[in-house]
């Protein structure tokens, strides 16, 4: 079965839901923290005035951005009323009056002029993105970079196997692995999204391309842990509705997983990373 691309919004979780927009939150400060800096390190930001962050979520990176770099402005952009609205709300209680918000699908032409940014950034859209999308999307954001501009592309191939030693989780994920597959999204049932975006960003104009890759070690006793755990504490939850959807299994044996998982996640002998890769180009001139 897969998502009616057509329809309004192909996220595998209710991006309108409270609890989604408290996760992405703590995800984002996580990710940001793992990767160590909001812009990849060979980007000189004394050229980047202005930036689009697509798909931002509840705003959490351009927030960031805008408080950390003054002559930036910093749009974000988001499929979700909620999100939008929140981000927007929070910006103006920061007095980040560089930041501004707007509602619009990613998967579409964005509402900008030609070479309108210094950089456009994107994150996570695996989640939400088609496969067969992604070529169009990125042509998309480099209409909308300058030449000489910069695209930047953060993924992680999401439920990884692997990626724990938690009996519970690992069958969840690969649950997961294949909904999303059958979805019609990336997943590591099959080709891998990281393995794509630097030939994507050729494709769509960029040279100079670079990547780097993160790790994000939640075991037990780290600082990530609890962060991790609370975050997975709403995710496996809200992704249930998708997973009964698309793949065969039942509440109840989803809510055991649920229930054993969040127990091998507090247990001593705990151990979990997860890796994501910041692939980033110059729009050719």
């Amino acid at each position: 079965m897969a998502i009616d691309e057509n329809s309004e919004n192909t996220y595998i979780i209710d991006s309108e839901s409270a609890a989604e927009m408290a996760r992405l939150i703590d995800q984002s400060r996580c990710m940001n923290e793992a990767t160590g800096s909001l812009f990849p390190e060979s980007i000189d930001l004394s050229g980047i005035h202005s930036v689009l962050d697509v798909a931002c979520g509840p705003g959490e990176w351009v927030q960031e951005v805008a408080a950390l770099y003054p002559h930036i402005q910093v749009v974000g952009t988001d499929i979700s009323n909620l999100m939008i609205k929140y981000a927007a709300q929070r910006a103006r209680v920061q007095k980040l009056a560089n930041a501004s918000f707007q509602v619009m699908d990613a998967r579409t032409s964005l509402a900008f002029p030609q070479g309108a940014f210094d950089l456009v950034n994107a994150r996570f859209m695996a989640a939400f993105l088609p496969r067969n999308q992604w070529p169009q999307v990125i042509r998309e954001f480099a209409r909308l970079t300058r030449a000489g501009g910069a695209i930047v592309l953060t993924e992680t191939d999401i439920f990884s196997q692997g990626s724990t030693n938690s009996p519970a989780l690992e069958e969840l994920n690969g649950m997961c692995r294949e909904a999303v597959y059958l979805a019609g999204l990336y997943s590591s049932t099959g080709t891998l999204v990281t393995s794509v975006l630097d030939q994507l960003l050729q494709e769509a104009g960029c040279r100079n391309i670079q990547s780097k890759w993160h790790t994000l070690d939640f075991s037990a006793g780290t600082a990530a842990q609890p962060v991790i755990y609370s975050n997975l504490s709403f995710a496996l939850k809200l992704v249930q509705p998708f997973l009964l959807k698309m793949v065969k299994t039942t509440q109840e044996h989803l809510d055991e997983l649920y229930e054993k998982g969040l127990q091998e996640m507090m247990s001593d002998g705990f151990r979990a990373d997860t890796r994501f890769l910041t692939v980033w180009g110059i729009k050719s001139e």
